[in-house]
């Protein structure tokens, strides 16, 4: 049997173990869930895939323009790879793990991820488009008040609020040059600022 089909099993094997801990060990709160308007939140926490510079730079947009109303934002980037690039050295609200981080079944096992799901964010925003186990299990451990994210049919769901993106926006557009990313981070914000206006 070659190495490659051997690492694939056992790779399986461990993504199997992994989300069999994270069906057992956490559950979504069925009725505690307060909704909150961006505008009125204190804290938000932000969850990505920090791999590509241009998502990054995306993120970092995002939290920019929230500063303007939202006093304390974190952003936790996952990074797809073994090393961090140089380009995730940034300032205290952006902080990173990578696949170095994360334990034999994928559970992230590093500090700033154990800070960041400890916080009870007023609003935890999730803007991954990949599936990954690393990121399910913070969402689920998150102490978050509200979870939103892509609209999605994976279970566990943690979300309070799926965000379901338009299939066709404009037939003269060329899809190709629709920024995903851009795209939900805008109905994101569109959602959250609908929620219990003044």
């Amino acid at each position: 049997m070659p190495n490659s089909l051997i690492v694939g099993i056992f790779d399986n094997l461990k993504y199997k173990y992994g989300l069999f801990r994270l069906r057992k060990d956490f559950r979504k709160p069925e009725d505690d869930a307060i909704a909150c308007n961006l505008k009125k939140a204190k804290s938000v926490g932000i969850i990505y895939n920090a791999t590509k510079l241009d998502d990054f730079n995306l993120v970092k947009d995002f939290t920019h323009k929230l500063k303007n109303y939202v006093p304390r934002i974190n952003a936790l980037g996952f990074v797809d790879t073994k090393e961090l690039a140089d380009f995730h050295i940034q300032p205290l609200e952006f902080s990173f793990f990578c696949n170095a981080d994360l334990n034999w079944y994928f559970k992230p096992n590093e500090d700033s991820v154990r800070e960041f799901v400890k916080t009870d964010f007023d609003i935890l925003i999730d803007l991954n488009f990949e599936e990954h186990l690393a990121v399910r299990f913070v969402l689920a451990e998150s102490a978050a008040m509200f979870k939103t994210g892509r609209y999605c049919e994976i279970e566990p769901n943690y979300y309070d609020l799926m965000i379901q993106l338009p299939e066709v926006i404009d037939d003269d557009q060329d899809v190709e040059q629709i920024n995903p990313l851009q795209l939900l981070i805008q109905q994101t914000e569109r959602y959250l600022l609908m929620i219990k206006p003044e």
